[in-house]
């Protein structure tokens, strides 16, 4: 099964991945999948622009340097937080050029921390550290937009006591599709969920996507996790089947939670983690 970016090689043989070397010379484009990939400006029709973006957004890169710096964090996998964040990725439509900037805007003045980043036209990223905005009220602010500035905004989010920046940001895009409501932030444990229910064209994605828990899968931690399954997320009925410390099982499953991004002891963690035992035990 061919990747993203060797079917779009098949068609345009110069293009480059986002992580190949590549001159300034370059348009940079996101695939529907997250792909990040280039072609030279200069060999480029403009029946060939026209369409690349039938499949592909072209990515913005005239930014200010505070803007192309986290453009460029969220797109290789060389940062990683030490602290608290949180990712919230957005796919905005809109009719009106002027509506983004009114967007922008509003998210600016009620999330005056965070760093929002503009990737593309149709697609915003928002990095907050160690304090989070509350998501009832972000969501409050989304319907208002919607009825102001007549722009939908489909988000998907993630929280991590610390981690790289880049995996989530690719495991976003993967998952934006299956965000259908404009008004609503998606976890995006409860849509890997679903989507590795689902079948698809490219099973390379899946791998990727839960690769940070699949590495932590040894025997002992499955054994760990099914005990806390079998106890419906009791952490003490679990530590006694354990015939282990409570204190030493909340250690256990405090650093799970740093390997891999979940907490098995939330509800939408633990169905995620289930499921992805059970899919490993099974291949």
């Amino acid at each position: 099964m061919l990747t993203t970016i060797e079917r779009i090689k098949s068609i345009f043989p110069m293009a480059v991945h986002r992580s190949e070397e590549a001159s300034s010379d370059v348009r940079w484009y996101q695939a529907q999948d997250g792909t990040v990939f280039g072609l030279p400006k200069l060999e480029l029709t403009e029946r060939e622009r026209q369409l690349l973006e039938w499949f592909a957004t072209p990515l913005l890169t005239r930014l200010d340097p505070r803007q192309a710096k986290w453009q460029d964090r969220l797109l290789t996998d060389a940062y990683r937080f030490d602290r608290p964040f949180r990712l919230m990725s957005l796919v905005l439509h809109y009719q009106d050029p002027e509506a983004l900037e009114q967007f922008l805007d509003v998210l600016a003045d009620f999330m005056p921390e965070a760093e929002i980043v503009l990737m593309t036209r149709s697609h915003v990223e928002i990095i907050e550290t160690d304090q989070f905005v509350e998501l009832t009220e972000f969501e409050d602010v989304l319907r208002a937009i919607a009825s102001d500035c007549y722009v939908e905004a489909h988000v998907v989010y993630s929280a991590r006591p610390l981690g790289d920046l880049a995996p989530l940001y690719h495991q976003h895009q993967a998952l934006l599709p299956l965000a259908k409501l404009s008004t609503k932030a998606y976890p995006a444990s409860q849509l890997l969920y679903h989507y590795l229910l689902q079948r698809h064209e490219t099973f390379d994605v899946r791998p990727r996507l839960t690769a940070p828990v699949v590495a932590s899968l040894d025997k002992t931690t499955i054994d760990l996790l099914e005990a806390l399954f079998a106890n419906s997320l009791n952490v003490s009925h679990t530590a006694k089947a354990l015939f282990m410390h409570r204190n030493t099982l909340n250690y256990r499953l405090d650093r799970l939670y740093e390997a891999t991004g979940y907490d098995a002891r939330q509800f939408y963690d633990a169905g995620l983690l289930q499921l992805i035992v059970t899919l490993h035990k099974s291949e």
